[in-house]
């Protein structure tokens, strides 16, 4: 077969020490074994939270045109996790009849053994993730029975203190302003850059949006709401 060689890490840290050399040297190694032709490798220094932010890797799949499918060394050099390398396949590769080959999980998606262990890699991960859910969910909801605070991080205005949601010391008279100028009719905008003129900033630290106003705001009238009628 021909092929297209693609290696990636993630930090200019990792390309100093050889990571990326040694995983050109096992993908030449490879297809040196099973006289596959190496067309070309491609090389990327660049995380795999998605495909915008990796614009070699698309290169890579262009260069598909020329080649019978795409070689790495593991699953995580191509995607973020196997749901996403079973998209890339479903959704790029079968379409235009190209395998993927992964040297470390032994799959190679030309053969049916191989894309049969992606799948079962696939129902296991997800399987997993549903544990995960459900345990979270249980913990949650016994907390909650208990009277703990058990649902994500705070919203502005607020913090958890051993499990009990009281009012952030700071942040909840800012909350203030905000509910008392858009009730005197002041647009989310106006009340963004006041804020960011005062100095005030989300709970993040970053400045107020007109956006991140109107989520602070409604976040605690749904929850004032609730907590009246619940």
């Amino acid at each position: 077969m021909r092929l297209i060689g693609y290696i990636r890490v993630s930090t200019a840290a990792q390309e100093d020490n050889t990571s990326l050399d040694e995983q050109e040297r096992r993908l030449k190694a490879y297809c040196a074994l099973y006289s596959h032709k190496l067309v070309k490798i491609y090389r990327e220094v660049a995380s795999a939270k998605n495909t915008s932010g990796r614009p070699v890797f698309n290169e890579a799949l262009k260069a598909l045109t020329k080649a019978d499918g795409i070689v790495s060394t593991k699953l995580d050099r191509v995607a973020r996790s196997t749901r996403d390398v079973l998209t890339l396949i479903e959704d790029v590769l079968q379409p235009s009849n190209k395998a993927l080959i992964l040297l470390d999980q032994n799959i190679d998606t030309s053969s049916p053994y191989g894309m049969m262990v992606l799948t079962m890699m696939a129902s296991v991960a997800q399987l997993e993730r549903d544990v995960i859910r459900e345990r979270t969910q249980t913990g949650r909801r016994a907390k909650a029975e208990q009277g703990g605070y058990a649902y994500g991080s705070p919203s502005f205005g607020f913090m958890s203190v051993d499990g009990v949601l009281i009012q952030h010391p700071e942040e909840y008279p800012v909350l203030q302003i905000m509910k008392n100028h858009r009730r005197a009719g002041k647009g989310l905008t106006v009340i963004a850059r006041m804020l960011n003129e005062r100095g005030y900033r989300s709970k993040k630290g970053s400045p107020w949006t007109a956006i991140k106003v109107g989520e602070a705001v409604g976040t605690y009238e749904r929850s004032r709401h609730k907590r009246k009628n619940g």
